[in-house]
Protein backbone atom coordinates (compact mmCIF):
# COMPACT_ATOMS: atom_id res chain seq x y z
CA UNK A 1 0.00 0.00 0.00
CA UNK A 2 1.52 3.32 -0.99
CA UNK A 3 1.82 6.34 1.26
CA UNK A 4 -1.01 8.17 -0.55
CA UNK A 5 -3.47 5.39 0.31
CA UNK A 6 -2.24 5.31 3.92
CA UNK A 7 -2.72 9.08 4.09
CA UNK A 8 -6.27 8.74 2.75
CA UNK A 9 -7.03 6.09 5.37
CA UNK A 10 -5.71 8.38 8.09
CA UNK A 11 -7.88 11.27 6.83
CA UNK A 12 -10.95 9.00 6.85
CA UNK A 13 -10.07 7.87 10.38
CA UNK A 14 -9.65 11.49 11.51
CA UNK A 15 -13.02 12.44 9.97
CA UNK A 16 -14.68 9.59 11.86
CA UNK A 17 -13.03 10.69 15.12
CA UNK A 18 -14.25 14.25 14.51
CA UNK A 19 -17.81 13.02 13.93
CA UNK A 20 -17.56 10.93 17.09
CA UNK A 21 -16.45 13.99 19.05
CA UNK A 22 -19.23 16.14 17.60
CA UNK A 23 -21.88 13.58 18.49
CA UNK A 24 -20.56 13.45 22.05
CA UNK A 25 -20.22 17.23 22.43
CA UNK A 26 -23.75 17.90 21.18
CA UNK A 27 -25.22 15.03 23.22
CA UNK A 28 -23.67 15.86 26.60
CA UNK A 29 -25.81 18.94 27.45
CA UNK A 30 -29.01 17.06 26.60
CA UNK A 31 -27.91 14.00 28.57
CA UNK A 32 -26.90 16.22 31.50
CA UNK A 33 -30.32 17.91 31.50
CA UNK A 34 -32.08 14.52 31.47
CA UNK A 35 -30.05 13.42 34.50
CA UNK A 36 -30.70 16.72 36.30
CA UNK A 37 -34.46 16.27 35.80
CA UNK A 38 -34.23 12.89 37.51
CA UNK A 39 -32.04 14.15 40.32
CA UNK A 40 -33.65 17.53 41.05
CA UNK A 41 -37.28 17.51 39.89
CA UNK A 42 -39.65 16.10 42.52
CA UNK A 43 -42.02 13.32 41.51
CA UNK A 44 -45.73 13.67 42.26
CA UNK A 45 -48.92 11.86 41.33
CA UNK A 46 -50.90 13.48 38.52
CA UNK A 47 -54.39 12.85 37.21
CA UNK A 48 -54.97 12.91 33.45
CA UNK A 49 -57.62 15.51 32.55
CA UNK A 50 -57.29 15.26 28.77
CA UNK A 51 -55.60 12.77 26.46
CA UNK A 52 -55.74 13.16 22.68
CA UNK A 53 -53.85 12.78 19.44
CA UNK A 54 -53.24 16.06 17.65
CA UNK A 55 -51.72 16.48 14.21
CA UNK A 56 -49.82 19.15 12.35
CA UNK A 57 -47.88 19.31 9.11
CA UNK A 58 -44.18 18.56 9.27
CA UNK A 59 -41.29 18.77 6.85
CA UNK A 60 -41.41 16.51 3.83
CA UNK A 61 -45.20 16.71 3.38
CA UNK A 62 -45.79 14.31 6.26
CA UNK A 63 -48.13 14.77 9.19
CA UNK A 64 -46.68 14.75 12.70
CA UNK A 65 -48.92 13.24 15.37
CA UNK A 66 -48.53 14.11 19.03
CA UNK A 67 -49.92 12.50 22.15
CA UNK A 68 -51.07 15.59 24.06
CA UNK A 69 -51.97 15.30 27.70
CA UNK A 70 -53.35 17.69 30.25
CA UNK A 71 -52.58 16.66 33.81
CA UNK A 72 -53.46 17.96 37.26
CA UNK A 73 -51.06 17.65 40.19
CA UNK A 74 -50.44 19.43 43.47
CA UNK A 75 -47.32 21.36 44.47
CA UNK A 76 -47.16 22.73 48.02
CA UNK A 77 -50.93 22.47 48.31
CA UNK A 78 -51.54 24.37 45.07
CA UNK A 79 -53.20 22.61 42.13
CA UNK A 80 -51.21 22.82 38.90
CA UNK A 81 -52.60 22.06 35.45
CA UNK A 82 -49.98 21.34 32.83
CA UNK A 83 -50.12 20.46 29.13
CA UNK A 84 -47.60 17.80 28.12
CA UNK A 85 -46.55 16.05 24.94
CA UNK A 86 -45.73 12.45 25.76
CA UNK A 87 -44.96 11.17 22.26
CA UNK A 88 -44.40 12.39 18.69
CA UNK A 89 -44.42 10.35 15.50
CA UNK A 90 -45.44 10.35 11.87
CA UNK A 91 -47.19 7.04 12.66
CA UNK A 92 -50.76 7.67 13.77
CA UNK A 93 -51.30 4.17 15.20
CA UNK A 94 -48.16 4.34 17.34
CA UNK A 95 -49.20 7.74 18.66
CA UNK A 96 -52.72 6.50 19.38
CA UNK A 97 -51.32 3.50 21.30
CA UNK A 98 -49.19 5.87 23.39
CA UNK A 99 -52.18 8.14 24.04
CA UNK A 100 -54.29 5.16 25.13
CA UNK A 101 -51.78 4.53 27.93
CA UNK A 102 -53.10 7.74 29.53
CA UNK A 103 -56.89 7.48 29.71
CA UNK A 104 -58.77 10.42 31.22
CA UNK A 105 -59.00 10.00 35.00
CA UNK A 106 -55.93 7.74 35.27
CA UNK A 107 -53.04 8.59 37.59
CA UNK A 108 -49.37 8.72 36.59
CA UNK A 109 -46.14 9.92 38.15
CA UNK A 110 -44.81 13.20 36.78
CA UNK A 111 -41.71 15.18 37.63
CA UNK A 112 -42.01 18.96 37.83
CA UNK A 113 -39.46 21.74 37.74
CA UNK A 114 -39.29 23.31 41.22
CA UNK A 115 -38.35 26.67 39.64
CA UNK A 116 -41.34 26.47 37.27
CA UNK A 117 -43.93 23.98 38.58
CA UNK A 118 -46.01 24.27 35.39
CA UNK A 119 -43.22 22.51 33.50
CA UNK A 120 -43.48 18.77 34.00
CA UNK A 121 -42.32 15.49 32.45
CA UNK A 122 -44.28 12.27 32.27
CA UNK A 123 -42.33 9.03 31.99
CA UNK A 124 -39.09 10.51 33.30
CA UNK A 125 -37.11 7.72 34.91
CA UNK A 126 -33.94 5.64 34.76
CA UNK A 127 -35.18 3.70 31.75
CA UNK A 128 -34.43 3.17 28.05
CA UNK A 129 -37.45 5.16 26.90
CA UNK A 130 -36.44 8.31 28.76
CA UNK A 131 -32.82 8.04 27.62
CA UNK A 132 -33.57 6.79 24.07
CA UNK A 133 -32.28 9.83 22.19
CA UNK A 134 -29.04 10.24 24.18
CA UNK A 135 -28.41 6.49 23.89
CA UNK A 136 -28.95 6.55 20.12
CA UNK A 137 -26.59 9.51 19.75
CA UNK A 138 -23.95 7.84 21.95
CA UNK A 139 -24.32 4.67 19.86
CA UNK A 140 -23.65 6.69 16.72
CA UNK A 141 -20.59 8.22 18.38
CA UNK A 142 -19.35 4.72 19.27
CA UNK A 143 -19.91 3.60 15.69
CA UNK A 144 -17.84 6.50 14.32
CA UNK A 145 -15.15 5.75 16.92
CA UNK A 146 -14.96 2.09 15.86
CA UNK A 147 -14.91 2.89 12.14
CA UNK A 148 -12.18 5.47 12.73
CA UNK A 149 -10.17 3.00 14.78
CA UNK A 150 -10.41 0.38 12.02
CA UNK A 151 -9.23 2.82 9.34
CA UNK A 152 -6.38 3.99 11.56
CA UNK A 153 -5.36 0.42 12.37
CA UNK A 154 -5.33 -0.51 8.68
CA UNK A 155 -3.20 2.54 7.86
CA UNK A 156 -0.78 1.77 10.71
CA UNK A 157 -0.55 -1.91 9.76
CA UNK A 158 0.27 -0.92 6.18
CA UNK A 159 3.00 1.45 7.45
CA UNK A 160 4.42 -1.29 9.65
CA UNK A 161 4.54 -3.76 6.75
CA UNK A 162 6.21 -1.18 4.50
CA UNK A 163 8.85 -0.51 7.18
CA UNK A 164 9.86 -4.15 7.37
CA UNK A 165 9.81 -4.91 3.68
CA UNK A 166 13.19 -5.35 2.11
CA UNK A 167 13.89 -4.36 -1.44
CA UNK A 168 13.98 -7.23 -3.91
CA UNK A 169 17.45 -8.41 -4.93
CA UNK A 170 18.29 -8.37 -8.62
Amino acid sequence: MNSEKRGTLRVIAAANFIFCGLFIVFNLPFLWHQIQVLRNWPEVDAQVLRSEVVSEPSAGHEILYRAKLQVLYTVSGNPITSDLTSFESTNYEATLRRTEQFPVGSHHAVRYDPANPNQARVGAGWNRTYFALPLIVLSMAALFLCVGAVFLAVAKAASYRMFWQFPAKH
